[in-house]
């Protein structure tokens, strides 16, 4: 019995992460639907780029979605996060 409710912990454990890991492409789909009106990804490649952490990064685009009024949901933001620290920031792990 105890070997089973182990595997059970184990399975549910890796399903629960696999479902919810942050998509970058999805987040590209994401980005180039809502964000390119106003601006293009050349505001994350230039020298005096403003964003220098995983946490800025963050804040940018929570405050970007609610001044674009986007109606995404909180898995749909950490898509585009992780589309543009995939694509431009390299941070590391969220």
């Amino acid at each position: 019995m105890r070997n089973w409710l182990n595997t059970l912990i184990i399975l549910s454990s890796f399903f629960s992460f696999s479902c919810f890991a942050a998509d970058a492409e999805n987040g590209k789909r994401l980005y180039e639907a809502g964000c390119v009106r106003c601006h293009n990804s050349e505001i994350f490649t230039r020298p005096d780029r403003k964003i220098k952490t995983l946490e800025g990064l963050k804040k940018r685009v929570h405050q970007c979605v609610l001044m674009a009024q986007l109606p995404w949901f909180d898995e749909e933001i950490d898509d585009v996060i992780e589309y543009l620290n995939v694509y431009f920031y390299n941070f590391g792990m969220k």
